[in-house]
């Protein structure tokens, strides 16, 4: 059965995200996948923990059932029962880069979307787990969410999307169409205007010409104004009471992924709502509704 995949750190933004990802897993009918990759070398700021199988990796593995659960009294994380019919699996590894790691496990057959917190709660592993959200988002074919700390899982009654030239691709109209179908949502295409004098616009709107008459869902295509992109988008999904954001990116490497600043990585740690993450590939995005939806003009 396909799965969500839910890497962790152990961090109570990280049993946050996966409280997520079992409402998303219950909704999608899929399972879920609890990862957590280590270095391999011991941390002396930490209690080493040895599994019952007497190894380190088993550790991690009973430390990331109990997390799953948290069934201990004293745990900062609220008790958790995964919802009957959600199968939860749980995977350690040992990775020098776990970037490149979770987007390995992501690549698999059985994997059909990635869950991950966008910080830490801790000021050390919010550097490190901001830094490996935002690249696996960019770099991750999967469609990726990204959770902020104090995201609350609720039903995607109306969805933001941030309007560009890649919006109107026959892939990710397909992911928002049966988004909104699963959800009963409208879906707001925002194109945020920041133009000043003859300087270009980074984000063009969709051009619904032609392919309007053939999206399954209601929408709607809005222009707002405002110099700051992420800002603009978040207060017009405030506005709105906006359950969820949408970026839709071309995919790239790791590396450019990691050099490179761009809107999903301003989205993913300035906003209060999910951010969901998805990715255009032309050789890899599925396009069996290219004919369904024509290529769209971009200007």
């Amino acid at each position: 059965m396909a799965s969500i995949l839910v890497p962790v750190d152990y961090s109570t933004a990280c049993h946050n995200a996966y409280r997520f990802a079992l409402h998303l897993a219950d909704d999608m009918g899929l399972d879920v996948v609890l990862a957590h990759y280590y270095s391999g070398s011991i941390d002396p700021r930490a209690s080493l923990s040895i599994g019952g199988d007497g190894t380190i990796q088993g550790g991690f593995e009973a430390r990331l059932r109990q997390f799953a659960y948290s069934a201990d009294a004293d745990s900062s994380t609220p008790l958790v029962e995964p919802p009957c019919g959600v199968a939860v699996t749980y995977e350690t590894e040992v990775s020098l880069q776990p970037t490149a790691a979770i987007i390995k496990r992501a690549g698999r057959e059985d994997i059909s979307l990635v869950v991950m917190a966008t910080r830490s709660s801790d000021a050390l592993l919010g550097k490190w787990l901001g830094s490996t959200s935002i690249t696996v988002s960019e770099a991750c074919a999967r469609p990726v969410y990204l959770i902020p700390p104090d995201a609350n899982c609720r039903p995607f009654r109306r969805m933001v999307v941030a309007n560009n030239h890649a919006t109107a691709d026959p892939y990710s109209v397909r992911e928002l169409e049966e988004l909104a179908e699963l959800y009963d949502a409208e879906v707001h295409f925002v194109h945020v205007d920041q133009s000043e004098g003859d300087v270009p616009l980074r984000f063009k709107p969709w051009q619904l010409m032609g392919a309007a008459s053939s999206v399954a869902f209601p929408f709607e295509v809005i222009d707002v104004e405002d110099k700051d992109i992420s800002r603009g988008l978040m207060d017009y999904a405030e506005d709105i009471e906006a359950d969820l954001l949408v970026v839709v990116n071309q995919t790239r490497s790791r590396w450019q992924a990691l050099l490179r600043a761009t809107l999903t990585q301003d989205l993913a740690l300035r906003s209060r709502l999910p951010v969901l993450v998805l990715h255009v590939a032309a050789q890899e995005a599925p396009s069996t509704l290219s004919s369904q939806y024509p290529t769209l003009p971009t200007a």
